[in-house]
Formats: structure tokens, sequence, C-alpha cells
């Protein structure tokens, strides 16, 4: 089960309305489809960051149809062999601990199947899971994500890693999160321990812009590394909060001093109540052309998760069939096509 934070250290929902200029209706009508919750600390920070401000704002378009949105926008409710495993790769699973975040973006790919339609794994679930995993020895990685694997308590994470290291074919582990972002009052001494236990670790955290990049957060990195856990970022390419070249080179030159290594690049998931968010391909490939040109630090990739779910490409190797249809051949000769939902 999640370790519930204190009450007060998140906003009421009126402190919410008034920061964020949003009216109660708009915010009962967005919180209704996806969950809104915002860190105290956080929502001080939106007051000074547009673009912060932006990721979480409940906003009436959340509620609108587009024809471009997809119920599974990556395949990962097609991909479960057994409940809370996603597996598209031979050596590698992701493992959803739970639904729950301490902040819920509102580009959330995984926007559409929230904590309110299933709850989260039990240990029956967890059995199978390891189950699987012993009876499938080729998948080395697995990846704990969500929701946000540190809204578990440190007991409860401490467990899943404890069963990870006793299945000799798992040789690395891997925890995506936000928390050190927008809740790292989240990381203790406790948790950075649990997390250097057992198989190698590494954690990929969430930063987006430049302005969530404060010295809390730099402190909460450092202990996860002086513990000798590598720590990486992935990014959203997002419509709004950081789609320019200045806003992308001086996040990753910030992440860089920091020594948090540079993973992904994410174009916009067209998940359902995001299209606001999404910026087309085009435009993408614009912004990151202009990165590598500027950039005096090294990027990550720019990457499209493909809908069929054959998993992440690189962007600029796909190939453009007409204004919106681009289609991308594997190395084994597959081909997936791909219809540009950005604007």
């Amino acid at each position: 089960m999640p370790a519930p934070p204190t009450q007060s250290v998140f906003a009421p929902r009126a402190e919410v309305c008034t920061a964020l200029n949003v009216d109660s209706q708009t915010f009962a009508q967005a919180h209704a489809r996806f969950p809104v919750l915002w860190p105290q600390a956080y929502l001080d920070a939106a007051l000074g960051s547009s673009a912060i401000a932006a990721m979480g704002k409940p906003d009436m378009r959340e509620t609108l149809v587009n024809p471009a949105d997809l119920a599974d926008p990556v395949s990962d409710l097609a991909l479960r062999p057994v409940p809370f495993l996603v597996r598209k790769h031979i050596d590698r699973v992701i493992l959803l601990t739970t639904k729950s975040c301490h902040f819920y973006c509102r580009f959330c790919f995984r926007r559409a199947e929230s904590h309110r339609q299933a709850g989260n794994p039990s240990r029956s679930d967890w059995a199978l899971i390891f189950d699987y995993l012993r009876a499938n020895p080729e998948i080395r990685e697995a990846i704990l994500s969500g929701g946000d694997p540190l809204t578990l308590s440190n007991q409860n994470l401490a467990w899943i890693l404890e069963q990870l290291d006793q299945i000799p074919s798992i040789q690395k582990v891997r925890i995506h999160s936000r928390a050190p972002v927008h809740f790292p009052q989240r990381v203790d001494a406790e948790l950075v321990s649990v997390c250097a236990q057992g198989k190698p670790l590494r954690l990929v955290c969430h930063f987006n812009h430049l302005d969530e990049c404060q010295n809390e957060n730099l402190r909460v990195i450092q202990m996860f590394q002086t513990a000798g856990i590598s720590v990486g970022n992935q990014a959203v390419l997002l419509a709004g909060v950081n789609d320019s070249p200045a806003d992308q080179v001086a996040l990753w030159s910030r992440l860089w001093d920091w020594q948090i290594w540079p993973h992904y690049l994410h174009h916009p998931d067209r998940a359902p109540g995001n299209a606001h968010f999404r910026v087309s391909i085009q435009k993408g490939l614009d912004i990151y052309g202009q990165m590598q040109k500027s950039a005096q630090v090294p990027l990550p990739s720019y990457v499209l998760d493909l809908p069929d779910g054959s998993g992440k490409i690189p962007v600029a190797e796909m190939d453009q069939l007409s204004n919106c249809a681009y289609q991308y051949r594997h190395p084994d000769g597959r081909i997936s096509t791909y219809q540009d939902g950005g604007v």
C-alpha cells in the first residue's frame, strides 16, 4: 500500500484554484477524469513559474474528445502477460507498482488508467509477477513504474526489491519517479538505503523544465548519488511548457551539471485529455535540431513510444509519407506507421 503523507503537505482545493486561476467547476470536471493533487511546496513554486503551473493545472480541454486520442497510446494495456506487468522487449519488463502519485501530471500517458479504475497490485498479483519473471529468465531488468513507485512506503518498496533480488536472472533494477522533482521531502536516508541494497539500481527522474531544478531537488539527487545510485532523467516535449530549444538546452545543461545522465526526451503520447500538450513531429524535430546545434552537453535521445507496442524509436529515423503520416522500418524489417496528432 502507498505511504500516505500527512495532509498538510498537500495544498487544499481552494488554494489550488486560487493559485492557478481555476474555477471550481473546471477543477471538479478535470478531477473527475484524472486526480488533481498538488504538494504545497510545488504549488508555491508554480506561482513563479508558468511552466510548472501548466503541468498540473486542471483544464476544461481535458474533457474534450480529440480524433487523434488513443485509449491505449503505447499499448501498455495490450502487452500485459500478467496483471501490472508490461512486456514490450525480450530482456526487460515494466512493473506497475502503484496507481498513486504525489502529483498528477496533466499530460500523463497513463491518465486514462487512473487509480480509480483498478487498485494497486496485491500480494497475489505480486506472486504472479515474480513467478512470471522466474519462468522467463531472459528478462534481465525490472523497471519499477506506476504511478510513482516512491509513493510506496519504504517497507513495501524494500519488500519488492528483496523479492527481485532473489530472482537470479534479474541483473538490474530501475526506478522511474517524479518524487525527487515535485515531492523531494519523500526522499530520506532510509529510502536511499533501501534503494542501495541488492541488485544494481538506477533512478530515472522526470525533470521537464529548468524551473524545477532547485536546491532541495539537488540535495536529494546527491543523496542517491552519494549512495552509489546512478541518476538519469527523462522529459516530455510539451507545448506551452518546454517546447523551445532554449528551454530544452537550459534544462539538460543544468542536469548535466548535477551529474544526471540524459535518458530520453519523449515525444508526447496521444492519451485522451492531453491534446493541448502535444507538438507536431516536425516541430519536435526542429527543436531537437536546434538543440543539437547549440548544446554544449550530451543530449537525450528524442524518441517516440509507438502506439503498436513496438517500443521507443528515434523520431528522426521515421520516414514522412504525407503531411501527418509517418512510418518506421525496424531493424528486423517490420514496419510501424504513425499518424501525427500534434499541432
